[in-house]
């Protein structure tokens, strides 16, 4: 009985054994499962971090591709940088420092930060932005600069250390408080290599004590990007610059100063505050040209553009308008600080010397916004007779536009034809133009020696390219061109321009090969092609930079545009065609008509008249050819008006 007691306890306590053994095995396994669960957690937590880590790298890069793909300007680029890295790396601080090479030397300073408290409370330590801070490039490297060298990225834990022996912006005191702000801060420096040469280094404070493997890598492919997004940035800025200055001086352009004055114009008509406008002209480019090289008339030019420039406020706008032509725009000045800023002006350029040349002058003309006239265009008008007044009055002179100065067709002609022989801008001998200009430089105010001088000067310009021109004909062109416009009650300003344009319409034809003009034969295709430039020539090459035949350019350029459109250079047809441009190919063929040409004899004045009568709604405006055929019976008028 007790042996089956012995055995059944000896089985009992096996079976616990056993089951104690199966629990502790169980606990074990139970053990090692949550061992793998905490590191399958572990690693889940840490790439689902490198997951978040990756889709913020991208979403930054994503920003600075989106920059690449547009024309935003340099600026906007490494502040989207910054901005980026901030927001989305979710670094505590970052900025780009660049690389200058200016009249202070070379250094490096901060284009570009993150706005934001640790950027602040950094800038309060430091008791000025950062921004404003420059570190000499040469002297003292520090490890900004020594990473840029050696085009490595840096990585530190101390602000000291990054600006080295570099920053006497900084006193003890205040270099420790920044040391303790960067305490246990991780600190990257990224050279950024611009196309070829450095640009600078972006400097990332990251609130994590390292930097990773996979951040490192993020960091390279990074400054890559940055690199590529600058250079393109800096090709858009330079395609933005050359679109806004001149090619030679560096100086805006035209086209620029022509928006910046609209603009300034509407601030001054809403804010009640003037601005001047100086204008001037290079004194003897021409001979300058002859004399020394066109290389030497470049220099000349560059040196008047440097004067400008350096003479300049940050808000003035120096422009080239074109050849020997400048213009300064003055926001805020009355016409006493213009006065005083164009003769500035004119005695700096008659101090500099130009290489290779020697002394060189300028005429310059000054106007007033809201003092002289509150219309751009007029304002313009008004400076340029004004800088032609210095021409004329001895050049190198500064002289004020006169707002109740009403010159009429006849000054206008003068200064045209002034500008015309003097700067040669067509094939007459040089003792010629000297001897016409200086002529135009003395005539009286005399209304009939102007006009006589006028009709003398124009009949000798077109004898040069057609022999057989009629002695005395150009005044009974503006005669009946004049009597024309009274008829449909055109006002006297656009009578003005007619007479003014009738003196030089023809001028592109001095251009043209003798052996066109005075063929005695058809022309052929290619010739009649090569006349019918001669407007163009006038109106574009000629006339254009002249500004006292501004007004008269689209009267010239279309003189021989038809009604039905078959006309030159443009095929412009009916009232497309300028007012004054229709009365002037009227006159025009009349006049040819009546005269010898070498392929023909004249014809009569009735077969003349007859001849126009027919082309009326075809060749010519119908209404003017009546108007005209009722005043050919009448008797002319015996003076041309002033």
């Amino acid at each position: 009985m007790l042996d089956d007691l012995f055995d059944k306890l000896k089985t009992f306590g096996s079976k616990i054994n056993q089951l104690e053994h199966n629990v502790s095995d169980e606990r074990r396994k139970f053990v090692e499962i949550f061992e793998k669960n905490l590191a399958l957690e572990k690693e889940i937590s840490d790439r689902t971090d490198e997951l978040n880590q990756a889709n913020k790298s991208i979403l930054t890069l994503k920003h600075i591709w989106s920059t690449m793909n547009s024309s935003e300007p340099l600026s906007g680029v490494l502040n989207t940088v910054v901005k980026g890295l901030a927001q989305e790396m979710e670094y505590l601080h970052s900025f780009i420092f660049q690389i200058y090479n200016d009249s202070e030397g070379k250094y490096i300073k901060v284009r570009a930060k993150t706005e934001n408290n640790f950027g602040k409370k950094m800038e309060t330590l430091m008791g000025q932005p950062i921004d404003n801070i420059k570190i000499p490039y040469d002297k003292n490297p520090c490890t900004i600069i020594q990473a840029i060298e050696d085009r490595k990225m840096v990585f530190s834990k101390n602000f000291k250390d990054i600006f080295g022996e570099c920053q006497p912006f900084l006193d003890p005191e205040a270099a420790e408080s920044i040391d303790k702000l960067f305490s246990n801060r991780s600190i990257t420096i990224l050279p950024i290599i611009g196309h070829e040469d450095p640009f600078g280094a972006l400097i990332i404070v990251s609130a994590r004590k390292e930097v990773s493997d996979i951040e490192k890598n993020f960091l390279s492919l990074f400054a890559g990007q940055i690199e590529l997004a600058i250079t393109i940035a800096g090709l858009f800025e330079t395609i933005r610059e050359q679109a806004l200055t001149d090619s030679l001086t560096g100086i805006y352009n035209r086209r620029h100063f022509n928006k910046c004055i609209t603009k300034e114009a509407e601030r001054a008509l809403r804010q009640k505050q003037p601005f001047t406008l100086i204008t001037l002209d290079l004194d003897h480019l021409k001979i300058i040209n002859d004399t020394y090289g066109h290389g030497a008339g470049d220099a000349a030019i560059c040196t008047i553009a440097s004067v400008l420039k350096q003479n300049a406020r940050s808000i003035d706008i120096p422009a080239r308008f074109g050849g020997e032509e400048f213009g300064i725009l003055l926001p805020g000045i009355d016409t006493e600080g213009g006065l005083i800023a164009a003769e500035r002006l004119r005695s700096a350029i008659e101090e500099k010397p130009v290489e290779g040349v020697g002394k060189v002058t300028a005429s310059i003309g000054v106007a007033t916004f809201l003092k002289h006239t509150e219309d751009v265009n007029e304002l313009l008008d008004l400076v340029d007779k004004a800088m032609y007044k210095a021409k004329r009055c001895g050049r190198n002179q500064v002289q004020l536009a006169d707002s109740g100065d009403t010159e009429n067709w006849q000054k206008l002609a003068i200064e045209t034809f002034i500008d015309v022989l003097a700067k040669q801008k067509i094939p007459v001998e040089k003792n010629i133009t000297k001897n016409l200009v200086k002529k135009l430089n003395d005539i009286s105010s005399d209304s009939d020696d102007i006009n006589n001088l006028l009709f003398s000067v124009v009949e000798f310009l077109t004898k040069t390219y057609n022999p057989m021109y009629p002695e005395g004909q150009i005044q009974e062109k503006i005669l009946l061109a004049e009597k024309l416009a009274e008829a449909i009650d055109l006002p006297q300003s656009e009578i003005d321009k007619i007479k003014h344009a009738l003196l030089l319409y023809d001028i592109g034809n001095i251009m043209m090969p003798e052996n066109i003009l005075l063929k005695p034969g058809p022309l052929t295709e290619e010739e009649r092609n090569k006349v019918s430039e001669h407007p163009i020539i006038a109106a574009r090459e000629i006339l254009k930079p002249i500004s006292s035949a501004h007004s008269i350019l689209s009267l010239v350029e279309h003189h021989h545009e038809y009604w039905d459109g078959t006309g030159y250079p443009n095929n412009l047809s009916g009232e497309k065609i300028p007012l004054g441009s229709r009365i002037i190919v009227i006159i025009d063929t009349y006049f040819a008509l009546i005269s010898d040409r070498p392929y023909r004899k004249a014809v009569s004045k009735k077969e003349a008249l007859k001849i126009i009568q027919e082309g009326a709604n075809n060749k010519w405006d119908g209404k003017l050819v009546e108007a005209f055929l009722k005043i050919v019976q009448e008797k002319p008028l015996k003076t041309v008006k002033k």
